[in-house]
């Protein structure tokens, strides 16, 4: 099973397109301070981890669940 970070996909679903835009939203809709550097990891890379408070402010600031940041992908059949 491998487990895929869709911060993008959300982010367009919602016709926001730049990684500012979206520090924008969290300081206004979640009061959460992240560095250019720190969106920028999140948006050009699958996180190993991701803190509690920015998921909390991230679906806050984006008016989502974590379920759709994060996507599965089912494992295909195995031969035996």
């Amino acid at each position: 099973m491998q487990i895929r970070w869709q911060l993008r996909q959300v982010m367009a679903s919602r016709e926001i397109w730049k990684g500012a835009d979206l520090i924008r939203l969290l300081q206004e809709r979640a009061g959460f301070e992240i560095s250019s550097a720190s969106m920028s990891a999140l948006l050009n890379h699958q996180p190993s981890q991701v803190k509690w408070e920015t998921l909390q402010a991230l679906c806050t600031a984006l008016s989502c669940t974590p379920n759709e940041l994060f996507g599965v992908d089912a494992p295909g059949p195995t031969s035996t």
